[in-house]
């Protein structure tokens, strides 16, 4: 039972690049060191104002603490063609709509 996992933050690896333990960062925040490991491991994700607070004690810009997605494809994206055919649909109602009031 494989269960596909986004990994969208990358704290793991800013703590281990500035050498601090998962412990450490555990008792800062007040969580349990359980809770800093299955952040590392992308297992769940930490609010925003957790992430907040792991930059701010770890002086890292929020933006290191992402992993950068800016190799997506090419071509508009599923939200840019669902809102396109949403688009069409309300063109075409509001087309039906006027004839209809002229019939």
């Amino acid at each position: 039972m494989s269960e596909k996992r986004n990994k969208i933050y990358r704290i793991g690896a800013v703590l281990a690049d500035k050498g601090i333990d998962n412990k450490v960062l555990a008792e800062l925040m007040g969580v349990k060191p359980e809770t800093v490991s299955r952040w590392c491991n992308n297992e769940i994700q930490p609010k925003p104002e957790n992430l907040y607070k792991i930059a701010e004690l770890t002086k890292t810009n929020l933006q290191e603490l992402h992993i950068s997605t800016l190799n997506w494809p090419s071509g508009p994206s599923a939200a840019e063609l669902a809102q396109s055919e949403y688009d069409k649909k309300q063109k075409a109602e509001r087309l039906k709509k006027s004839k209809n009031k002229k019939v």
